[in-house]
C-alpha cells in the first residue's frame, strides 16, 4: 500500500514544525500590492504592513493557480518514497476561490498521469479550523494508508472546527473592501475591537470590547459555552499577527481553564494577516472526539 500524500494550501497557517513532522505540501495562496504579487510567506508580517502602508490602494488576496497545485501533486508524486495518491485539502469555498483552483489542477493531474488520484476535499474551515482537519488527515492517512478514511476524517473535522477571534482595529478589513470605510471609522472613533466568529463558512460579530482585556473574556465565554454545550475535550490553536506575547499567555490560559494539554501557538500567514491587521489574536478549536 503506497503512502498518502497530504497537500493543503497556506492559509491553514501551521507551524512549521507540523508541516515538516507529517510531511504536508504546501501551496501558497497570494497576495497582490500595488500590482505586485508575493507569495504567501514571502512577506514577514512585518514587512507586509510596511509594505500596505506605503501602497496606493489595499491588498488583494488570490487563490493560488491550478498550476500551483499541480506543481505540488508532481512533487508528492516524484519525491523519494513517492505517493500513490494525493489528498488536497483546501479552506472554504465561500471565502475563496482555491477550492476550485485545486479542483482544475487535480483534473489535470488525471490526465498526465492515469491512476495517480488526487482527492480534492472542501474543510469548510478558516485558519487553524482548516488547519485541523489537515492534521486530522495526515494522521489517519499515516495510520491507515487510506485515501478514503482521510477525506472522510477532514470533512469531519473541518465540520466541527470554530474559530473566535480579536481585532486590533477594523483599519485593514476597510483597506482590503470588506467592510465600508465609514464603520472602520466609527470603530476607530469609539476604539472598538470587534470580536468574531467563524462557524460554518460564515463570519458574524459576537461583541465590541474596548480594551483586549474585555475582547479576551469574550473569547473565553464563547469557549466556555461551546464547552458547556458539547460536553466533550477539546483540541486548541490560538493564533495571532504580531502579538505573540498575548497569544501564548492566552494558550496557557485556556490550556488551564479547560483542561487542554499541548494548545498549539502559530502566527497568521501574510495572506490571513492582511484582512486582520496587526495586534488580531484568536482561537480555533474543534472537538477532541
Amino acid at each position: 500500500m503506497g503512502r498518502i500524500a497530504i497537500v493543503a494550501d497556506s492559509s491553514a497557517c501551521l507551524p512549521p514544525d507540523l508541516i515538516a513532522q507529517h510531511r504536508i505540501g504546501i501551496v501558497p495562496l497570494g497576495l497582490t500590492i500595488d500590482g505586485a504579487l508575493y507569495a504567501d510567506g514571502a512577506l514577514t508580517n512585518s514587512e507586509l504592513f510596511r509594505t500596505i502602508e506605503a501602497s496606493h490602494g489595499g491588498p488583494k488576496t488570490a487563490s493560488a493557480a491550478p498550476g500551483a497545485f499541480l506543481k505540488a501533486f508532481e512533487r508528492e508524486r516524484e519525491r523519494e518514497a513517492g505517493a500513490s495518491a494525493v489528498l488536497c485539502l483546501t479552506l472554504s469555498a465561500k471565502f475563496s476561490g482555491t477550492y476550485g483552483a485545486a479542483v482544475e489542477g487535480a483534473r489535470i493531474a488525471s490526465e498526465r498521469w492515469p491512476g495517480f488520484e488526487v482527492r480534492v476535499v472542501d474543510t469548510g474551515g478558516l485558519a487553524m479550523a482548516h488547519g485541523f482537519a489537515v492534521l486530522e488527515a495526515a494522521r489517519v492517512a499515516e495510520e491507515s494508508g487510506c485515501l478514503d478514511e482521510a477525506a472522510s476524517a477532514a470533512a469531519t473535522i473541518g465540520r466541527a472546527g470554530r474559530l473566535v477571534g480579536s481585532l486590533e482595529t477594523l483599519r485593514y478589513l476597510v483597506k482590503g473592501g470588506r467592510v465600508p470605510w465609514v464603520v472602520g471609522w466609527a470603530a476607530s472613533l469609539l476604539r472598538i475591537k470587534p470580536v468574531l466568529s467563524f462557524e460554518d463558512g460564515r463570519a458574524r460579530s459576537i461583541g465590541r470590547p474596548r480594551t483586549w482585556a474585555a475582547a479576551k473574556e469574550r473569547i473565553l465565554a464563547e469557549l466556555r459555552r461551546v464547552k458547556s454545550e458539547e460536553g466533550s475535550g477539546l483540541r486548541m490553536a490560538v493564533m495571532h499577527v504580531d502579538a505573540e506575547e498575548r497569544a501564548r499567555e492566552l494558550a496557557l490560559e485556556v490550556g488551564e481553564r479547560f483542561g487542554v494539554e499541548g494548545v498549539i501557538v502559530t502566527e497568521f500567514t501574510s495572506v490571513m494577516a492582511a484582512h486582520t491587521g496587526p495586534g488580531f489574536v484568536g482561537v480555533a478549536w474543534v472537538t477532541a472526539d
